[in-house]
């Protein structure tokens, strides 16, 4: 059973090698982390920027007296 364990670590081992070269001589390219891009986002179309709130509580509805 050992030997059987041996042979998975080995294996594991060499496949993680074998990625990390393959890495260092170009041939894979990994996608970059979620954080390591910044975007900047930028208002088009609009007359003046707008302040934006990050409540989600629905505002009360305003009711008209004068509609009957």
């Amino acid at each position: 059973m050992s030997r059987l364990l041996g042979k998975r670590v080995f294996f594991s081992a060499s496949v993680l090698l074998l990625i990390l070269i393959a890495k260092g001589l170009g041939w894979l390219n990994f996608n970059p982390a979620p954080g390591a891009t910044t975007h900047k986002q930028t208002q088009t179309s609009t007359a003046r920027p707008h302040q934006q709130s990050a409540s989600t509580r629905h505002l009360p509805e305003m009711q008209n007296d004068d509609v009957h």
